[in-house]
């Protein structure tokens, strides 16, 4: 049965992502994408002009698929703190994943020579989240449970304190490998200190 452009396409991004993931974007040659995919040398460059272009489609795609848990997540509760801590904990599924981590490096290995490719990244991953944590944040601003002027900036701030730490570590491949544990207190905690601060407050 022949396939359709879409699932072609879907076929080739998978295989090209891989193989970009194990080997870097210099190990990986467009033969090599299309003996993984399979297919002909027409078919590829039908969709994609050369392997810089493969490279970024491949990239936008991870991204576009590891995210996609962020996108429809729903809140189980109405309580905001519950909200934000299980929001937290899918960023980390997300986000630390060894697969995520990889991706991370690769992008930051080839971003100067990868016209685009950084704000690709950017838009489809970090931006991404941040779009559905602020949207959390807007409507919370809405109810009147949050005073919140930029909901973005404040999506940012709030994502790098929960897991900044814990990702860049992961990111340096430091012997500090964050448990389980340190993960969700640092989500628990960032959270607390976003809603609650840490200014004392005058004794009445």
């Amino acid at each position: 049965m022949r396939l359709r452009a879409e699932d072609r396409r879907r076929m080739i991004l998978r295989a090209a992502g891989d193989l970009f993931i194990a080997r870097g974007f210099a190990g990986v040659t467009m033969e090599d994408v299309i003996a993984a995919a399979g297919g002909s040398k027409s078919t590829i460059y039908q969709q994609f002009s050369d392997k810089t272009d493969l490279f970024r489609a491949a990239v936008e795609s991870l991204l576009d698929e590891r995210s996609e848990p962020l996108r429809t997540f729903v809140p189980s509760s109405a309580d905001l703190a519950r909200t934000l801590v299980e929001l937290g904990r899918d960023f980390a599924t997300v986000a630390l994943s060894p697969e995520s981590i990889a991706l991370h490096r690769l992008v930051s290995a080839e971003a100067e020579r990868v016209p685009g490719l950084g704000e690709a990244f950017f838009d489809h991953g970090p931006r991404a989240g941040q779009r559905v944590l602020g949207g959390v944040l807007q409507a919370a601003a809405d109810a009147g449970l949050v005073a919140i002027e930029d909901p973005i900036l404040a999506a940012a701030q709030l994502y790098q304190a929960m897991l900044g730490d814990v990702q860049m570590r992961l990111l340096t491949d430091s012997p500090q490998v964050p448990t389980d544990e340190e993960i969700e207190r640092s989500i628990a905690y960032a959270v607390r200190v976003f809603l609650h601060g840490v200014a004392l407050r005058p004794r009445e």
